[in-house]
């Protein structure tokens, strides 16, 4: 890998926030994302848990336009599993990884290449269903690794980086090494977990920027950064 940082940006769950507040700031400072979306049509995301309603993608007509248009930037779209739920995951593994890959091939016409542990829960089954089927890579978290050409990884178990409110964004950059960054609601809690605030995303993102413009970092999607570091090996 060359001297600049390289920093993947990973979107869980789908839903509306990131599309409707978190898309127009990464596309105008041109930034290309990881969306990872669930593959069923609740307008809701339901996961088991106890939280507000918070909006997701449906695959509606209107969606699909959105999501195919986002491909053609240059924006990733993986997949994050059929229901999302801790009982299905482990009852039907292989259903749960091969089925979203298939819903979103087909709705997308596009190869879907990565996938998302829910919950960053890996098992044995879940993860032996994800290599089965095809995919290239996934991700879980979060010990907030870095990836260099030095480093021993698991291409099935990439960890990534929660990211919260008051980040420090130098401290996502180490020279030479890859880093994956995890964003859930962008807003507040009535839209997803682990909430930024739409001005605190927008102050990471320009700091980011400034970076990125320096020649300090560059910005990939979670594919291609998967892909270069293959490719350093």
């Amino acid at each position: 890998m060359g001297r600049p940082a390289l920093v993947s940006l990973t979107f869980d769950d789908g839903l509306r926030c990131q599309f409707e507040r978190g898309l127009p700031i990464l596309d105008r400072h041109g930034f290309r994302a990881t969306f990872f979306l669930i593959a069923n049509t609740n307008p809701i995301h339901i996961d088991g848990g106890q939280h507000p309603d918070w909006r997701k993608v449906d695959w509606s007509e209107q969606d699909n336009k959105l999501l195919k248009s986002m491909v053609q930037r240059g924006h990733e779209i993986g997949a994050h599993s059929i229901t999302h739920d801790r009982t299905q995951l482990e009852a039907n593994p292989k259903g749960e990884v091969e089925d979203s890959k298939r819903w979103i091939e087909e709705r997308l016409d596009v190869e879907v290449p990565s996938y998302c542990y829910p919950f960053y829960i890996v098992t044995e089954p879940i993860k032996n269903a994800v290599i089965s089927v095809g995919y290239k890579q996934a991700r879980w978290g979060t010990k907030e690794s870095y990836y260099s050409s030095h480093s021993q990884i698991d291409y099935f178990q990439v960890d990534c980086r929660q990211i919260t409110t008051g980040e420090n964004v130098d401290g996502w950059l180490q020279p030479g090494a890859w880093h994956i960054l995890t964003f859930h609601g962008i807003g507040t809690g009535n839209d997803g977990w682990e909430p930024i605030p739409v001005v605190e995303f927008e102050r990471q993102m320009t700091e980011l920027a400034k970076h990125r413009d320096s020649g300090a970092v560059e910005v990939v999607t979670f594919k291609e950064g998967a892909d270069r570091l293959r490719r350093s090996k």
